[in-house]
């Protein structure tokens, strides 16, 4: 697929007509709904704040049409190709994510009685699973991909990254999968995705030092 081909105005419309669904469901739950809709909930699943019922419904779709756009956009101006699996993929994150979570957001006042941390982890256990499998094949670039100015300027070291980073992706992302609709799931989440942060972060950061300590031995 040719650069100029990629993320093109059709992917644009259809992408963020999908952002939108969620307003549909509000209008249609109108009735039903209450005056103030909660848009965050906080660690314990508490409302952290909220907004009257008409803003209620379509702040958050319209605020992931804007992400959409610009996230879009970032990738279509990159010199990166992606293949057309990858690209399908890239360009349905959002529309999926707004989907999902504006759907909870509407559904949970009117009785839809989950956690919401259940909903946020098992969209991002999904992702984690999704984009490990795939990080490892992605080239250097400036959007997608484990970053960090050691890690964008050496190939090699950005392919080792990659590929350490996609591997514990999947890991975490399969483990979180399970234990998301657990009482303990959010703690297992902060103890497994920060830790691997970190591991690779340091990981990138020793080879990039060997690498270019071996260059400069040459």
């Amino acid at each position: 697929m040719s650069e100029k081909k990629s993320f093109s105005i059709k992917t644009f419309i259809l992408t963020s007509v999908v952002c939108l669904l969620p307003i549909v469901l509000g209008f249609a739950l109108w009735d039903k709904l209450p005056e103030e809709i909660p848009q965050q909930y906080g660690w314990n699943d508490q409302v952290n704040w909220s907004l009257p019922k008409f803003w209620g419904i379509i702040t958050m779709p319209l605020f992931m049409v804007v992400i959409n756009v610009i996230y879009l956009l970032s990738l279509r101006v990159s010199k990166q190709k992606f293949s057309p699996k990858v690209e399908t993929i890239m360009s349905w994150i959002i529309p999926l994510l707004s989907v999902t979570l504006g759907s909870f957001m509407i559904l949970k006042p009117v009785g839809f009685n989950i956690d919401a941390f259940c909903i946020i982890g098992f969209i991002v256990s999904i992702l984690f699973i999704v984009i490990g499998n795939y990080l490892p094949k992605t080239e250097p670039n400036p959007v997608v991909g484990t970053r960090a100015p050691w890690i964008n300027n050496n190939p090699e070291v950005w392919s080792k990254t990659q590929r350490v980073s996609g591997i514990l992706l999947v890991i975490i992302g399969i483990i979180n999968l399970v234990t998301c609709f657990f009482p303990f799931g959010k703690y297992v989440f902060v103890a497994t995705v920060f830790p691997v942060i970190i591991f690779v972060l340091i990981y990138s950061l020793v080879i990039s030092k060997k690498i270019n300590k071996a260059t400069e031995e040459k």
